[in-house]
């Protein structure tokens, strides 16, 4: 009796290399490719109607210091704007992409902070000074925002 138990419990064990006592398992079916779910949902802010707004005001106005208010202002909305889009981008991604584009956006952030730098240190600082600098941040947000479109649309499922 023992003898048998043990011819038994011995023809179950897998021996690496010697294939499957059980029948081949059946193949995974692969899943069709479903877009994040967050893009079910029907709702995105609108950043063109306040960015337009500030901008007409900006060219109405004259105060330096106000200027400078509006300018931050639109840059604010831009970044936020470049934010939520670059968020929708990392929602198509796999995960390993995903690490990458983090790493590239922060080193992007990096140059772009660079780029506001030397605006500012190069139109001698103070009002004048803050106000091309935010006029380079806008401008660099506003082209990373463009590639990063350009980079979704390869990516997006509709």
């Amino acid at each position: 009796m023992l003898l048998v138990s043990l011819l038994t419990a011995c023809s179950q064990v897998q021996i690496p290399g010697m294939g499957s006592r059980n029948a081949a398992p059946e193949p995974v079916k692969p899943q069709a490719v479903e877009p994040p779910l967050i893009t079910t949902l029907e709702w995105s802010p609108n950043y063109s109607q306040p960015i337009s707004y500030l901008e007409a005001s900006l060219r109405a106005e004259t105060d330096s210091r106000e200027m400078n208010r509006i300018i931050t202002n639109i840059a604010y909305l831009y970044d936020a704007q470049l934010y939520v889009l670059f968020h929708e981008f990392l929602d198509y991604l796999p995960d390993t992409a995903r690490v990458r584009e983090i790493s590239d956006q922060n080193d992007w952030l990096d140059s772009r902070q660079d780029a506001v730098s030397e605006a500012f240190t190069r139109n001698g600082g103070g009002d004048v000074g803050a106000y091309h600098a935010a006029d380079m941040f806008i401008a660099q947000t506003r082209q990373r925002a463009a590639l990063i479109e350009q980079r979704l649309a390869r990516v997006r499922i509709d």
